[in-house]
């Protein structure tokens, strides 16, 4: 599996060799914003990998570092799921708006047209889709995480939204990502 490596300043040394969870985000920038972002030291921001809609790899922080990016969060009465997670990034805008029977993204207020896939529509808005790129590059990553890592099971992958404290706080990777695709993909 093929991955370029462009390094994020925003990490730390993790205090145990204890990686066993694997956190889905989406960005809501594109690629190059999403990089620029995690370079940022003031952005006080980053992940391990992020999969560009073509499902190119970018590894911004080595799996042995602490990346961050699930912020306050929880699992299994664990706090600091940065401690022992791998967070992968999944470009995408997220939730969409639709104004005068146009779609937008949440950038600058709502204001920037979305040109993508045709939404996918849910009880909770549109969202843009997942491409068949992006799924498959995760589908190859998170199995040679699971194979690196043997702690990483099915009931040890969780979307930002699932671990956030307060609950609510975050709602990647959202209603468009295919759970079921991924994990019976990955797991069987």
């Amino acid at each position: 599996m093929k991955t370029k490596w462009i390094k994020s300043p925003n990490c730390d040394e993790r205090e145990c060799e204890c990686i066993s969870m694997i956190v889905i985000h989406y960005t809501a920038l594109s690629l190059s914003e999403t990089i620029k972002r995690f370079k940022d030291k003031n952005s006080e921001a980053s992940a391990h990998y992020i999969i560009d809609r073509d499902g190119s790899i970018t590894q911004m922080v080595k799996d042995e570092k602490k990346a961050w990016h699930a912020g306050e969060s929880e699992f299994e009465g664990k706090s600091h799921v940065n401690d022992f997670s791998i967070g992968i990034e999944l470009v995408n805008w997220g939730p969409l708006r639709k104004k005068g029977g146009r779609f937008y993204t949440w950038k600058n207020d709502w204001s920037k047209p979305y040109d993508g896939e045709t939404p996918v529509m849910s009880k909770d808005g549109c969202w843009q889709p997942f491409s068949e790129e992006q799924y498959e590059s995760l589908v190859q990553l998170m199995k040679t995480l699971s194979k690196k890592y043997p702690s990483i099971t099915r009931e040890r992958i969780k979307g930002h939204c699932d671990l956030c404290v307060p609950r609510g706080r975050k709602i990647d990777p959202g209603d468009a990502f295919d759970w079921e695709r991924i994990l019976g993909a990955v797991f069987g």
